[in-house]
């Protein structure tokens, strides 16, 4: 089994007008050095209840985290390696997440020096209006700098890409993939804008059919690109896929460390079937809770925490994989939840007459109009209860 961890770093320089994680302005909130000193904390104070030992992917999430000084992401690779039991794996795929304009050869250096060896890049347009609208500080000549860049010293990297944006019509979606096609990306992540009703993003964007044609479209050119999708969102070419992330679509455990971040541990004392933890959002709740000396991270009177019954497990177990285009493993599932079959079996065979899912090998996985209904195929897969 695979172990990964996951670090949050929330500083922006602005936040974008869609966005939605635990971000914050960088002068809005503490400094970054007394960040780093909680994340170093939270480190050794808890990584000895971690009992994976190998740490097989390290994902530097938020936020931009770019926007620390190198020695920072430095300084936290560091302590990994020597608290607990942990050994960083010498294969172990470190994802450092960046905006256009936020590295420079001289950070690069010293990144690749301490392991960093994948970037995922937030440009999500090359569009200038439409950079404007997401409220998107970089420019495209800063992607275009930051890609080269990037490619210069051959480096593993990511491509965001965002569609279903205001006025986005078909032509200016094509526009994108064309200027994509000028580098040789290894990794892109396709989202369709989500924001709620009511939120200024919300309005005077393309209906739903048309959406549905522009994943279309960016499924093909980016075959022709030789990226091809192994889960719902993201396209690689072979051997460039998410390790990190395949292992939230995989049920392998994590964990998380900074303001907002969650972990989950597939195996606990309390519950066979997996406990869940998380950090609070704010930080004032943040810091209360790496200060609170006595608390233990996987135990019931951790208030940020939930331990899994068996149905829970099996809802979250069938939903993700499902994600992925290799599908939902019968076998795994057997072997996670042995003569649970019979709950299973009937579900996706009423899937499967109604074309949304097909058998292949010891597999389900979803059809093209499955992909379109996954909503649909998820609801069916909730279970209710453990009987």
């Amino acid at each position: 089994m695979a172990f990964g961890v996951y670090i949050h770093i929330p500083y922006c320089v602005q936040r974008c007008h869609y966005c939605d994680f635990t971000t914050f302005e960088k002068s809005r909130i503490m400094p970054m050095e007394d960040y780093l000193q909680i994340l170093l904390k939270e480190l050794r104070k808890w990584s000895s209840q971690i009992s994976e030992q190998q740490i097989d992917t390290i994902y530097f999430g938020g936020g931009t985290p770019s926007l620390l000084p190198a020695e920072h992401i430095v300084s936290i690779l560091d302590t990994l390696a020597t608290v607990g039991s942990f050994h960083i794996s010498s294969q172990c795929e470190v994802t450092l997440e960046i905006n256009p304009a936020t590295v420079d050869e001289s950070k690069l250096d010293l990144y690749r020096g301490h392991g960093v060896n994948r970037y995922s890049v937030g440009a999500q347009t090359f569009n200038p209006e439409q950079l404007k609208r997401c409220g998107r500080i970089h420019s495209a000549q800063d992607t275009r700098n930051t890609l080269r860049l990037l490619e210069k010293y051959d480096l593993n990297y990511s491509f965001d890409l965002l569609f279903g944006l205001p006025f986005q019509t078909l032509m200016d979606l094509e526009s994108d993939l064309q200027e994509a096609q000028n580098y040789a990306m290894p990794h892109l992540s396709a989202y369709c804008l989500t924001v709620p009703q009511g939120h200024p993003m919300s309005t005077n964007r393309a209906e739903d059919d048309v959406q549905i044609q522009m994943f279309q479209i960016i499924e093909q050119r980016l075959k022709e690109m030789g990226l091809l999708k192994y889960e719902i969102s993201n396209f690689a070419k072979p051997g460039n896929e998410s390790r990190h992330n395949m292992l939230y679509w995989t049920d392998q455990s994590y964990w998380g460390i900074g303001i907002s971040a969650h972990s989950y541990l597939r195996s606990t004392a309390l519950s066979p079937y997996g406990s869940r933890f998380w950090n609070p959002k704010d930080f004032p709740s943040y810091l209360d809770h790496i200060e609170n000396a006595s608390l233990e991270l996987v135990s019931a009177k951790n208030s940020y925490s939930e331990h899994l019954l068996e149905h829970e497990s099996m809802t979250d177990f069938c939903h993700t994989q499902m994600r992925l285009s290799s599908g939902l493993s019968l076998i795994d599932f057997e072997s996670k939840f042995p003569k649970k079959s019979a709950n299973l079996l009937p579900i996706l065979e009423k899937l499967a007459s109604q074309e949304l899912i097909e058998f292949e090998n010891d597999s389900a996985r979803l059809t093209k109009t499955g992909e379109g209904l996954s909503n649909l195929v998820f609801s069916e897969l909730t279970f209710m209860t453990s009987s």
